[in-house]
């Protein structure tokens, strides 16, 4: 039976560790977060809507307000976003996302204020939280402060018990139509500013003052494209 259940996964292309339909992957998230809510939180945050929504902007974000309202039913429910852009990374990278949200959610629900500069700069307080509950966290400039996070040791091998699967599906992006290129700084790179425009000649990182310089992805290299579709080691905003 096993045997049987394995070829008829393996002739319809698919994997047992994978999906291969939004909703289901959504499902899954689901399940992860009420996981990490019960693990990490003692159950003490809302339940929300994860959707997958494609901005370039951050790895995910949650709403400041319950966004989300069902005519006969009174509770309302805040929405948590994983960038469509983002969606084929690792579990540990996904699940990083998610924890770094929740981090958010609890501070918001405390009172407590963890960003500043448009919600873009992870003060000291997010650091805290987000330690405190299965998080390393890195300094990454001025502007965004605390706002790299990643799964610490003791949480990775916590995920690994949960058996996630991935999505089999991802978002590429291209700028259709638009020869706008991609422009980053030589030193601070993923850390610095990214500028995308026909040129960016004379133009100077806020940080370093470096001139910044042509810097394609590297899947834009491979395939030509002047567009634009963010990758893990690039480190996108994390809200």
């Amino acid at each position: 039976m096993i045997i049987t259940v394995f070829l008829i996964l393996f002739f319809q292309g698919k994997s047992m560790d994978s999906v291969n339909n939004s909703q289901e992957y959504a499902k899954e998230l689901t399940r992860i977060y009420n996981r990490f809510n019960k693990h990490f939180w003692n159950k003490e945050l809302p339940e929300v809507i994860i959707t997958f929504v494609p901005t370039l902007k951050s790895s995910g974000h949650i709403t400041t307000k319950k966004v989300w309202i069902q005519e006969d039913d009174k509770e309302a429910k805040y929405e948590l976003n994983i960038s469509a852009y983002e969606i084929d990374r690792t579990r540990e990278e996904i699940c990083a996302t998610l924890l770094h949200e929740q981090c958010h959610l609890y501070n918001m629900l405390h009172g407590i204020e963890d960003t500043s500069n448009h919600k873009l700069y992870h003060n000291k307080a997010f650091k805290k939280t987000a330690e405190d509950h299965g998080l390393d966290v890195e300094y990454v400039n001025s502007s965004k402060g605390w706002s790299d996070t990643k799964l610490d040791e003791k949480t990775c091998a916590y995920v690994k018990k949960l058996n996630i699967k991935t999505f089999s599906y991802k978002r590429e992006y291209v700028y259709k139509g638009s020869n706008l290129k991609r422009y980053a700084c030589p030193v601070c790179k993923e850390k610095g500013p990214v500028v995308y425009s026909v040129t960016a000649q004379n133009v100077l990182c806020g940080f370093c003052k470096s001139n910044l310089i042509y810097s394609p992805t590297k899947k834009s290299r491979q395939k030509g494209l002047s567009g634009y579709r963010p990758s893990t080691d690039e480190k996108p905003q994390r809200n």
